[in-house]
């Protein structure tokens, strides 16, 4: 939780600390990043070794609200990129209690893993660039992780 928080205060300093002028957006991408057809994804140092999860659906969900939603392509990697606003209007939370959550089920990509639960991974902060009059706030995976149904 405090690493959400240190995330959440650290992207909004960034944010605020930019001279925004008039016509300057504020734009969040995540990714690229792989998702593993596998429940454990320590990827360790060969990620080519690790099944990639094709054409699963993907959400940026932030709170109890889906903000985008996406789809990986036939090697599991997917992106995100949409307007700060989108994401805090629509959400009406930070991007700390934002999280990257794969709802197609698991046995899609491989028939032996569970039909139920989902993988999940929190988002982290990685820079911010500034092109022109467009800030960009950029977020990798964490990493994914299986949830087990509750």
């Amino acid at each position: 939780m405090a690493t959400k928080l240190v995330l959440f205060v650290s992207v909004m300093v960034a944010a605020l600390a930019l001279p925004i002028a008039k016509g300057t957006s504020v734009e969040v991408q995540v990714g690229p990043s792989f998702v593993p057809c596998s429940i454990n994804s320590s990827l360790g140092v060969n990620v080519t070794a690790t099944p990639a999860f094709p054409n699963a659906q993907v959400q940026l969900q932030c709170g109890a609200v889906v903000v985008a939603t996406t789809t990986t392509n036939a090697s599991g990697v997917f992106s995100f990129s949409l307007d700060f606003t989108q994401v805090f209007l629509s959400a009406r939370v930070g991007l700390s209690n934002c999280n990257l959550v794969v709802i197609t089920p698991l046995s899609t990509c491989n028939p032996t893993l569970p039909p139920v639960g989902v993988l999940t991974s929190s988002i982290v902060f990685v820079r911010t660039d500034v092109l022109g009059v467009r800030v960009v706030l950029i977020f990798r995976a964490a990493g994914f992780r299986y949830i087990p149904p509750t």
